[in-house]
């Protein structure tokens, strides 16, 4: 009797921790369908939020600014050419860049001397009476001292001629004795007189060097 309560008890026994077991197990199952459940419902939320939330904008490259137009580049003006002799003469209107022979009146660019007198070229304004200059000394200086053997003009004051020793004479007179030819005073046209000093070459009816005041030469 006591081997049939024992195995009895056993039997109980068994069957219990069967059902603990399966009750542990089936729990544990649960606890992994709610794990996993509560990640799917994670995950759905997460791409519903990204699909809701706007898109962020990119930022704009800053417009770049227009181009500055070049200023229109500006044109030189023309010169105008005085002609014509005497102290009486015409005088055109000069150029801010031009220098004016005091004596024959005309008009230079980029020389020291006159090329027909060899007198020191002065600005156009000193023949006008500019700012600062009288009207009787802008006459004294456009009249100036000749000498008759070389034709070099030079400022009033002088007696004699500092190259050949001559006297002077004011231009006024050297101009009734000697008239200016128009075949002798203007341009040529034909480039035939060299400087011996600085090998400038010259017009045919130029007579001095508009650099040095030297007295030129025909070219050979």
């Amino acid at each position: 009797m006591d081997l049939a309560t024992s195995v009895a008890a056993s039997g109980l026994l068994g069957a219990g921790d069967r059902t603990l077991l399966v009750a542990v197990i089936g729990l544990l199952l649960l606890v992994i369908i709610g794990l996993v459940a509560v990640a799917v419902l994670l995950r759905r939320r997460n791409r519903i939020h990204a699909s809701l939330s706007p898109l962020t904008p990119r930022p704009r490259a800053p417009a770049s600014a227009p181009p500055v137009p070049a200023a229109p580049r500006s044109r030189p003006r023309p010169a105008q050419h005085a002609r014509g002799g005497g102290a009486g003469g015409g005088l055109a209107v000069a150029t801010s860049s031009a220098m004016v022979c005091p004596t024959c009146r005309t008009e230079y660019h980029g020389m020291t001397y006159c090329t027909r007198d060899a007198r020191r070229l002065v600005p156009p304004e000193e023949m006008l009476g500019g700012p600062g200059l009288g009207p009787l000394r802008a006459l004294s200086r456009s009249a100036g001292l000749v000498c008759m053997a070389c034709r070099r003009a030079y400022e009033p004051g002088l007696r004699t001629c500092p190259h050949d020793g001559n006297e002077l004479v004011p231009f006024s007179v050297y101009n009734a004795t000697r008239p200016r030819r128009a075949r002798t005073t203007e341009p040529a046209g034909v480039i035939a007189r060299i400087c011996p000093v600085c090998g400038a070459k010259y017009d045919l009816n130029a007579r001095f060097c508009g650099h040095d005041a030297g007295q030129l030469i025909v070219i050979n």
